[in-house]
């Protein structure tokens, strides 16, 4: 073979023989490869638990919480200057008191002394004995004539009377002055701060006292927005409070009565708040409990008629429930009236169709279920289950 025909061998021929044998082998390869079955996915069927619907009543409760508070609290103060000298012996932060009580005395010799000074009752008596007397002198003497201003002593006598107002009105601002010498209690309560002690000496208007009233106690209790439609109408009797509050792991509770809601929103939380009211021997009662003490709520709300009422953990994403009717789960639209982390309050003809007594819910959770799919019931699936497992199912022979 020559040059020429050696190199349009291998420049040529040869690569045209490889790519034939390349091309033959993959189409060998293709058209031997093991033929796919189409097969249908197995049918996944739901065991699921049902319950039949049932009409009821349903007992609001919106939870909530505050702090124990008084509503009236006050800064005693002195209404006179002078010297402590003495205290009551409850006197003391903390200790409580009563409406009327004497808490404290100031030196009040100096008023004493002024009440004594503004007596001149006895001066105008003796000027009217005067003028009665020069009267019946001058009838006597002139027995026909009238007598004269000056005669009958009119001026002294007018003198005499301004003296009197003047001094009345001394006598009086001394009495006052004196009372109020002694600091009393406005009201039944506690003392919250002492100010003052014996020996001291205040001025007018010095305080000496923070107090309370026990008859004001209250907790403020904030209510979400969407739940104020829930509150007990004013109209019917009060609603009722239960409050708890915790000491040292131990929990105590109380009910109370709603005593008020306010009129506005609050601006900053835009929730409305209700106060519950608690009795004025409270704190006797209850010596653990203070005043600032944090507790939570169960305020009671409407009672809710011929609703029905579901666990919140069967719900779907979208709000739905499921019933059962022959052999398959369906999807049901629903109106939630209530619903906190237990239960949800459905009202049975807030959607299209209605939810009729009877009907079975689906009470197992079901979270990405086509409307119709196939499902059977938990009890009987468990019951062939069981038999399926017996000894008559795998061996025939066995009686």
């Amino acid at each position: 073979m020559s040059n020429k025909q050696k190199n349009l061998w291998l420049s040529v021929i040869l690569p045209l023989v490889i790519l034939v044998g390349v091309v033959v082998l993959v189409k060998v390869m293709t058209s031997s490869k093991p033929k796919a079955f189409n097969r249908k996915p197995p049918e996944t069927v739901e065991t699921v638990e049902i319950s039949p619907v049932q009409y009821q009543d349903y007992q609001v409760f919106i939870d909530s919480y505050g702090n124990i508070e008084a509503s009236t609290s006050s800064q005693l103060v002195a209404q006179v200057s002078g010297q402590v000298i003495s205290v009551a012996d409850n006197f003391k932060t903390g200790l409580p008191i009563q409406k009327g009580q004497e808490l404290l005395k100031v030196d009040a010799r100096d008023y004493q002394i002024e009440v004594r000074i503004a007596g001149a009752q006895l001066a105008l008596n003796e000027e009217k004995a005067r003028a009665e007397q020069a009267l019946k002198d001058w009838k006597k003497i002139n027995p026909n004539k009238k007598a004269n201003a000056l005669v009958l002593r009119e001026p002294q006598l007018a003198s005499a009377r301004a003296s009197l107002e003047a001094a009345t009105a001394r006598l009086e601002k001394a009495k006052l002055a004196l009372s109020r010498a002694t600091v009393t209690a406005p009201y039944d309560g506690y003392i919250i701060q002492r100010l003052v002690s014996v020996g001291e000496l205040i001025n007018t208007n010095t305080p000496v006292a923070t107090i309370f009233s026990s008859d004001s106690l209250e907790a403020r209790l904030p209510v979400p927005s969407n739940k104020v439609q829930f509150l007990k109408s004013p109209n019917k009797k009060p609603a009722q409070v239960k409050l708890e509050a915790d000491f040292a792991g131990q929990t105590e509770s109380w009910i109370v009565p709603v005593d008020r809601s306010d009129s506005v929103i609050d601006e900053e939380t835009r929730q409305w708040y209700v106060t519950a009211k608690l009795p004025s021997d409270f704190l006797t009662v209850n010596p653990k409990v203070k005043v600032g003490q944090f507790v939570s709520a169960e305020i009671e709300g409407e009672l809710l008629e011929g609703v029905v009422v579901v666990p919140s953990t069967i719900l779907t994403a979208d709000d739905q429930i499921f019933v059962y009717r022959e052999g398959a789960v369906y999807r049901r639209d629903i109106r939630i009236l209530w619903q906190d982390e237990q239960s949800t309050v459905i009202d049975p003809y807030g959607a299209e169709p209605n939810l009729e007594e009877g009907e079975q819910l689906v009470i197992s959770r079901l979270s990405f279920v086509a409307d119709g799919a196939k499902a059977r019931l938990k009890d009987a699936a468990t019951e062939a289950n069981k038999k399926s497992k017996s000894p008559a199912a795998n061996n025939p022979s066995v009686e």
